[in-house]
């Protein structure tokens, strides 16, 4: 069943429905033109036209268009921290990516949701709102159609979306709050690394420390831009690179048992069309759990409550 959103006009303004549905409510003209060719768009109750003018009291009715699954439905762990009919939240495990490639065909997240969705009769197409690396845990969203991708697309873009992360790195910072400012890029074509220079796009991240041991940290780290890797890079940019991450911290004696980047996505705070302000969060999981539990072993240092 296609979802609908109905809004009610509270201003006499003179505009019309095409006008009202970009400007009010962030439909782009691509998405307006698909609603009114594949689904419905209704003006009190009537077929209208989108250069129809509307008035104070008039009732819109937008009907989204019917779309089928797109991923190949596998069963699989799939931990729902959230869902309504707009969003889905879920807590990736290590090891997990999150749509099929050539190393990845039926073992992804867009698999478990595929069949999460197929069971519970959601029929749409799987768009991430975000993505983590295959060996990074915590929160993924998914919007469940069009409009709702472009709603937070746009905050993204605007910088209104708050993503938290949690990152055990080696040894201790200098400061115990403070912003990396630092460039991003590629030394060259096709690598994966990613490193600091001069030619590369702009990167903030801002961090506070949580918690020190005596040869690690407890890092919360809050990104300002979204580079390939900005977290892990700009922590090994400062000397202090995340504990167990294969690619920018070889310090392999001090991995404390981990086998994948002690990195973990904890919060994110967005607002959909009709609920704003929404704050998710995802507990670490039990190889994070762990290295916390090893690191307390040692005399710690609690830096803020």
């Amino acid at each position: 069943m296609s979802l609908v959103y109905k809004y009610c006009v509270t201003e006499n303004h003179e505009t019309n429905l095409r006008e009202e549905l970009a400007n009010r409510y962030d439909y782009s003209s691509r998405l307006i033109r698909q609603i009114k060719r594949e689904g419905k768009i209704r003006l009190n109750e009537k077929e209208c036209f989108l250069g129809d003018l509307i008035k104070l009291g008039d009732f819109i009715e937008i009907v989204m268009p019917h779309e089928n699954i797109d991923g190949t439905p596998i069963k699989g762990d799939l931990d729902i921290i959230y869902e309504d009919d707009e969003l889905l939240v879920v807590n990736k495990p290590a090891f997990c990516v999150t749509h099929p490639s050539k190393s990845h065909h039926l073992d992804t997240l867009t698999n478990y949701i595929s069949h999460h969705w197929e069971k519970i009769g959601v029929s749409a197409k799987i768009r991430f709102i975000n993505r983590l690396d295959r060996d990074t845990t915590g929160l993924v969203a998914i919007a469940k159609n069009k409009y709702v991708h472009h709603y937070i697309q746009k905050q993204m873009d605007e910088g209104t979306v708050i993503k938290v992360y949690y990152a055990f790195v080696s040894g201790k910072l200098p400061d115990k709050s403070g912003t990396i400012d630092a460039p991003i890029g590629q030394p060259f074509a096709d690598s994966i690394h990613r490193v600091v220079m001069d030619q590369g796009k702009s990167s903030i991240t801002h961090y506070r420390v949580l918690e020190e041991y005596p040869q690690a940290s407890l890092v919360e780290l809050i990104l300002e831009t979204g580079r390939t890797h900005q977290i892990r890079v700009h922590l090994q940019h400062i000397g202090n690179p995340i504990i167990g991450d294969p690619l920018y911290n070889n310090k392999t004696e001090n991995s404390y048992g981990m086998n994948h980047q002690a990195l973990h996505a904890k919060t994110l705070t967005l607002s959909l069309p009709m609920k704003e302000d929404l704050t998710f969060e995802a507990d670490l999981n039990i190889e994070l759990k762990e290295l916390r539990n090893n690191l307390e072993k040692y005399e710690k240092k609690k830096v803020i409550e």
